[in-house]
């Protein structure tokens, strides 16, 4: 008979026996150790990771419809999102033209501010973004990416830079606008060459319009754009011009005789040589008067050398026929383009927002944009990459070489005086006001803004 003693040994034995196999069943609460490319991976798989949550931007944007750079610009977005599947997707707001300006300043006033938007330099779009406060500063990001900020244009950043040292905007590009003119339709009224003073210039209009031709296609509608440019022309090559054209929105003065006689000039061209249809018309209109042939000049910048060779917005041929010229005098504008602005509530999404823009300034990414709208560079690039339309790459060099650079009318003024174009050009062109009172009420316009 077994002993008590041995019995409770043998009890105890199988107990101790039991607890080792349910030990056994259970894992252990300690971290695996790191497996080395020599070990052997395990069979169980490890637990699958929760995903990040996507962050949405959304990007309000004139670069669709019809506009020159809507193709690019669709892709790029498309290109990214896909890179960035999961993490980050863009989502475009697309408003067409000058209207793109209203929805920005409705959206900063409301406070309900894209993530991504473009930003202008002119004085009177910037500071009402600056003046918003919504706008987010892009110089700590720059100074977290300083191979980056070492690329980018000094000059073109101080553009989009605040009183307060804000960086608003990462500039895109830079333009030099000249008068594009058809050799065509010159060469048929006899007209040998690009006029090279204001009063050939005259003569030349006149031999273009006794061919049947509209010498220049004006406009009156949105912001007055090609009417604008040409103003700026007039003004820049007038004595004194060039200082006019730097004034500040609340130091200019509309009665100074260079902008004054610009005017004088402004008003005989609008009266006796412009599209039929100027008055009132939008950019698309204009655009298309030259497009087709109806008239033989256009003051504009050089990304519209792409719609030359569009057959859908061109006729055919016109790009062999078109020339870039410098502007009688031998001026060219010299303005800031494009930048992008971050207006995200939050830091993520501004973070977010940010690898959008290094993307943006991505070697492929950023040549094609500059040979598709011929601007400028304002940030390092291959130069190899570059492959300017033909009548862009023969301007360019001319524009770089000239002594007599201006700034844009709408660069030194008012918002309220770009918008009052369309309201006084009208009588300006009809002869029922004179270029003394269409001086004097943009003065007052701009004293009561």
């Amino acid at each position: 008979m077994m002993s008590l003693k041995k019995a409770l040994s043998m009890v105890l034995a199988a107990l101790m026996m039991l607890a080792l196999f349910v030990g056994c069943g259970t894992p252990a609460a300690s971290p695996s150790p790191v497996t080395s490319p020599t070990d052997t991976p395990s069979a169980t798989p490890a637990p699958t990771p929760t995903p990040a949550q996507e962050v949405n931007l959304r990007w309000l944007s004139a670069l669709v419809g019809e506009a020159t750079e809507a193709q690019w610009f669709s892709t790029t977005v498309d290109q990214f999102n896909a890179d960035h599947a999961g993490s980050i997707k863009i989502n475009i707001d697309g408003v067409a033209g000058e209207a793109v300006n209203d929805k920005l300043k409705t959206d900063a006033a409301g406070n309900t501010m894209p993530d991504l938007f473009t930003l202008n330099a002119d004085a009177a779009r910037f500071s009402l973004i600056a003046d918003s406060g919504r706008a987010v500063d892009l110089m700590p990001y720059m100074q977290a990416n300083p191979d980056l900020w070492a690329g980018v244009d000094k000059d073109s950043a101080a553009a989009y830079t605040d009183s307060q040292g804000h960086l608003l905007g990462l500039p895109y590009t830079k333009s030099y606008i000249g008068i594009y003119y058809n050799k065509a339709l010159f060469d048929a009224a006899g007209v040998t060459s690009f006029p090279s003073t204001w009063a050939d210039f005259i003569t030349a209009c006149d031999k273009i319009k006794a061919s049947g031709v509209a010498p220049i296609a004006f406009m009156t509608g949105e912001n007055s754009w090609t009417t604008m440019l040409m103003l700026s022309h007039l003004i820049g090559t007038e004595a004194g011009g060039v200082e006019w054209l730097k004034s500040t929105p609340d130091t200019v003065n509309f009665n100074d005789p260079a902008f004054v006689s610009a005017v004088t000039m402004l008003q005989t061209l609008m009266e006796n040589y412009s599209t039929p249809d100027a008055i009132g018309a939008t950019y698309a209109v204009a655009a298309s008067s030259f497009d087709n042939g109806q008239a033989a000049m256009i003051a504009n910048g050089p990304w519209m050398a792409a719609d030359f060779s569009n057959p859908d917005v061109s006729m055919a041929g016109l790009a062999d026929n078109v020339v870039y010229a410098l502007a009688p005098g031998g001026g060219v504008i010299q303005t800031e383009n494009i930048a992008f602005g971050i207006g995200s509530k939050d830091k993520a999404s501004a973070d977010a927002a940010f690898e959008v823009l290094k993307y943006m300034m991505s070697p492929d990414v950023y040549s094609q944009y500059l040979n598709i709208t011929g601007g400028s560079p304002t940030f390092a690039v291959d130069q190899s990459l570059l492959q300017l339309d033909p009548i862009i790459g023969a301007f360019q060099p001319q524009a770089i070489a000239s002594t007599l650079r201006y700034g844009e009318f709408a660069n030194c003024v008012k918002q309220a005086c770009i918008d009052a174009l369309g309201q006084l050009l009208p009588d300006l062109a009809a002869g029922t006001m004179t270029p003394q009172q269409f001086a004097a009420q943009m003065q007052s316009i701009s004293d009561s803004n």
